[in-house]
């Protein structure tokens, strides 16, 4: 066998690498093994890439509206009935049930793609579209 002289650096999230060592040790395989072989003697070089930026949008907006809602019951539980405004309340549970409804649109047209496309999907957590 030859001597392996040349360095590829990747940099990946511990994640990443934690996924890697995982296929790998599946495989009977060291990660350097599992990637050259993945790397260098791979035919299907298809990279399937979908595009979760929309979703992260609409949790993030779905996670405002909560916020926004819960200001509403808020205002409710301090000042009473007696201000109510059911015209108010209507819109804003509107426009809770549309975002939601298209957080859900999202995730199913999320869905459909990568089946479509035989892609495991997994969705990282969303929360983190809170800071951004």
């Amino acid at each position: 066998m030859r001597r392996k002289e040349a360095r590829v650096e990747v940099r990946m999230t511990e994640h990443e690498k934690e996924a890697l060592k995982r296929k790998a040790a599946k495989n009977g395989m060291t990660v350097s093994e599992y990637a050259r072989t993945l790397l260098a003697n791979s035919d299907d070089a298809t990279i399937r890439v979908i595009d979760t930026e929309p979703l992260r949008k609409a949790a993030h907006e779905l996670a405002k509206q909560g916020t926004n809602l819960n200001q509403f019951m808020k205002f409710l539980n301090t000042y009473g009935i007696k201000v109510f405004d059911a015209g108010e309340a209507q819109r804003v549970l509107a426009r809770e049930v549309e975002t939601f409804m298209e957080v859900a649109e999202a995730l199913a047209a999320l869905r459909r793609e990568a089946d479509r496309n035989n892609v495991h999907l997994k969705i990282e957590d969303f929360d983190s579209a809170e800071n951004d």
